[in-house]
């Protein structure tokens, strides 16, 4: 959640400067799967964000869903579960911040509405049954989760940290009845440490219970396994994971890596990793390739193939079958590596398969699978 604060940070001083924009290139149009959300980037010329908006990308083609505009960030698009409706954050730069909102728009018509009010920034959000859209409220001393029935418009702060401890996105238990929270702050005077927070809350009645607290020597991030009972912790780049059952509080190294995702099964998690090849030192490529490993964290392998300097793949969402992967793909397209270009594959982890899908950049929640992959 601090990589998010630092980028958002950089995003800022972007907004007020008229630096030269490098816009992304035209889609590539592959027939995919149901209809992914995305976003598009603007950078300026030293790579920080500029603006960017939500795009569409199915079986009919690629449309944008939200305009851009300049000093606006629309990012972390999410669909709902029957599919009518996409949840997102709208940033508008103020004078000395941004300042974020959640609201929804409908695929078939573009239509807008927001959903969230009142005082404060509300920010991640993440769809559960029924309609109800959960994300974090963040005011000036403390965070919450918050609740809103979409259709009734009732909100409601179902549960906050104790100060200072920052949330990440919240994530629904497999039967909407609990929500997994992480939180965490800075700690300790000569050397800060970071103190990570994690909760089961009830959906309905906020009632909270302290699944893990434990002290690290730095923030990480925690990706949560589907049933809830463990998690992994993972730095912003590769560096050793640690996987913690929630149940016992053991936990347990495996392997370096960084962004992990679960498959919906539980069964299968995805992660990245960053690979050095030297072929005539001291000359070395170096790039970042998609891991899989099982649910205990053994028997990793590498899935995809491609050994182009400077690409990074990194895992976004499971289809269904446990065999596909919506992934992003970075490059970049200055000696310098500044400016970074994001892409989107689909990607057969049986056969490291990999289908191009567009420009852009996807967040969990941005793949709806209507016609599921075909059981193997």
């Amino acid at each position: 959640m601090h990589a998010l604060a630092s980028s958002h940070a950089a995003a800022l001083l972007a907004l007020a400067s008229a630096a030269p924009v490098v816009t992304l290139a035209a889609p590539v149009q592959q027939a995919i799967h149901g209809a992914i959300v995305f976003e598009r980037m603007e950078q300026n010329a030293d790579g920080t964000l500029r603006s960017s908006n939500l795009w569409l990308s199915s079986s009919t083609g690629v449309r944008p869903l939200t305009p851009l505009l300049d000093g606006v960030l629309d990012e972390a698009g999410t669909w709902a579960d029957r599919g009518t409706r996409i949840a997102f954050e709208h940033g508008s730069a103020t004078s000395d911040s941004i300042e974020f909102d959640i609201r929804i728009v409908d695929p078939a018509n573009r239509q807008l509405r927001q959903v969230s009010s009142g005082p404060g920034n509300s920010r991640f959000p993440a769809w559960g049954p029924g309609e109800r859209l959960a994300f974090v409220s963040s005011y000036r001393r403390r965070d919450c989760l918050s609740v809103i029935e979409v259709n009734g418009r009732r909100h409601l702060h179902l549960f906050c940290v104790p100060s200072p401890a920052a949330m990440a996105r919240p994530v629904w238990s497999a039967d909407g009845r609990n929500l997994y929270i992480h939180a965490g702050y800075y700690t300790g005077n000569l050397e800060p440490l970071w103190r990570s927070l994690v909760y089961r809350v009830d959906a309905a009645t906020g009632a909270s219970f302290m699944l893990f607290d434990q002290v690290l020597q730095e923030p990480r991030s925690l990706e949560f396994s589907p049933d809830g009972t463990r998690g992994i912790y993972s730095d912003t780049h590769t560096n050793e994971m640690d996987m913690v059952d929630f149940v016992n509080g053991q936990s347990t190294p495996v392997g370096n890596g960084y962004a992990p995702r679960w498959s919906k099964d539980g069964q299968r998690i995805a992660f990245s990793r960053e690979v050095f090849e030297f072929d005539n030192p001291p000359d070395f490529r170096y790039y970042e390739a998609l891991f899989v490993m099982d649910a205990k964290g053994f028997h990793a392998r590498r899935v995809t193939r491609s050994r182009v300097d400077n690409h990074a793949y990194t895992a976004v969402q499971w289809s269904d079958d446990g065999v596909h992967l919506l992934a992003n793909r970075r490059i970049f397209v200055d000696p310098s590596l500044t400016l970074a270009r994001y892409s989107l594959r689909i990607i057969d982890v049986d056969t490291s398969g990999v289908t191009p899908v567009t420009d852009g950049y996807a967040e969990p929640g941005a793949w709806l699978e209507l016609r599921p992959f075909a059981n193997r």
